[in-house]
């Protein structure tokens, strides 16, 4: 059996270099933006994009206060002029010897070379509508004090998202702040999910009949994929049937550029899914990894690039499974490289080791879910870490309480 490591290595290998790019574009509404069908918002950038303009492309207000002379020093001055934001544009050149208005973000009238803080201003002198006309400056301040340069904040030119960049909330920001509405991106990959076996019944079945089990693993890997940004493509269930199997492949080959089975890759005699995936032409990468839960995890591919995951069907290894191999694989096929974060804990009970590494459902800084049975989908419930144990060893078949180890974040924490 291979190690997790190895079937990563091997997933990511294949995963790589298959994505089509397309010009997403955003919509000059952000209400519109929202419910645009072809959005950056989501995506990973397929090229370097490069400033367009200056931001800020004026001298700008730090503060609210008094642009000066910086060598005029403190003293009473003249109130020549205000600057707004929006409403800068018939300032005067300024004068030694005057001072003009500025709040913050507005523009610094030419010949200032400085922000005086309102702080440290007392008024002098207004008139009847109640302007300001005098002003004294308390402090000595020096040239650029409290002024955002041209260009500060972003040059022209400078690359702003590079190439594989997920675009958040903040590099939508900084494309509209630039006044790009349209940037090459990668696809995602459409996903198709294929269920198997005869027990399986619907919501649509009110009660259920002896051996059978509701269809809980489509909705579980819907919803992973939906949190994660990935979309489903299309859904099929398959009965116990060769012929049926090799149908739904060959379908799904068609519309999908990732198949996620569940179900139907261990080693019962109702398990068709690997002999449909060698008549298909496909190539068994793994049906078996060194692990609990998920142990019977097969990857494939199939032609027309086409990649398969056939996952246990047992709720948790379905979840699990997911969040090891299939995630990676979405991200990698859409040129997103980052690998799940890790983070360092106590084990929070003592734990006797499998024989196979073992990946524990726990809430972080609480501790672990209860009785981790891989049929027990209560154990996911709340759970934001998976606690990374070692297989037993001939000198560790035990670790204690407080022992530090490794844990795959899987939720906000």
């Amino acid at each position: 059996m291979l190690k997790v490591e190895e079937a990563l290595d091997i997933i990511r290998r294949e995963s790589k270099d298959k994505c089509p790019t397309r010009e997403a574009v955003i919509d000059a509404s952000p209400l519109a933006a929202h419910k645009s069908d072809n959005p950056p918002h989501g995506y990973i950038t397929s090229t370097d994009t490069f400033a367009v303009e200056n931001v800020p492309n004026y001298r700008a207000s730090i503060k609210d206060g008094y642009a000066v002379v910086s060598a005029d020093g403190p003293g009473s001055y003249p109130v020549v002029s205000v600057s707004v934001m929006g409403k800068g544009s018939h300032l005067s050149h300024l004068k030694p010897g005057e001072i003009t208005r500025v709040t913050t973000g507005a523009p610094v009238p030419e010949g200032a070379d400085a922000v005086v803080q309102v702080e440290d201003t007392e008024l002098v002198r207004a008139n009847d509508a109640g302007d300001e006309v005098e002003v004294r400056i308390l402090t000595q301040v020096k040239p650029g004090d409290d002024i955002r340069p041209v260009g500060s904040d972003t040059k022209t030119g400078e690359i702003v998202l590079p190439k594989g960049t997920l675009i958040k909330s903040a590099e939508m920001g900084l494309l509209v702040s630039q006044g790009i509405r349209k940037i090459p991106v990668n696809e995602k990959p459409r996903v198709a999910i294929l269920s198997t076996g005869d027990e399986l019944v619907t919501l649509n079945v009110a009660e259920l009949q002896y051996g059978q089990v509701r269809d809980c693993n489509s909705y579980t890997l819907s919803y992973l994929l939906k949190e994660d940004g990935f979309a489903v493509s299309s859904f099929k269930h398959i009965p116990d049937s060769f012929e049926d199997t090799l149908a739904a492949l060959q379908e799904a080959t068609m519309n999908a550029d990732i198949i996620l089975s569940t179900g139907g890759v261990s080693m019962g005699e109702t398990d068709h899914i690997k002999s449909a995936l060698a008549h298909l032409g496909g190539v068994i990468h793994f049906g078996r990894v060194f692990m609990k839960p998920g142990k019977p995890t097969t990857f494939a591919t199939l032609p027309k690039d086409t990649l398969y995951f056939g996952l246990p069907g047992n709720p948790v290894s379905t979840m699990v499974t997911y969040k090891l191999f299939v995630l990676p694989a979405l991200k990698t096929w859409q040129g997103d490289f980052s690998v799940p974060e890790t983070i360092a804990v106590s084990l929070p009970e003592s734990r006797n080791l499998d024989p196979r590494p073992e990946y524990i459902r726990a809430v972080y800084n609480k501790g672990v879910t209860g009785n981790q049975c891989s049929s027990r989908l209560l154990s996911m419930r709340d759970a934001n870490i998976l606690l990374q144990l070692p297989a037993r060893s001939d000198g560790v078949s035990q670790l204690l309480e407080g022992t530090p180890i490794k844990a795959m974040v899987i939720g906000k924490i």
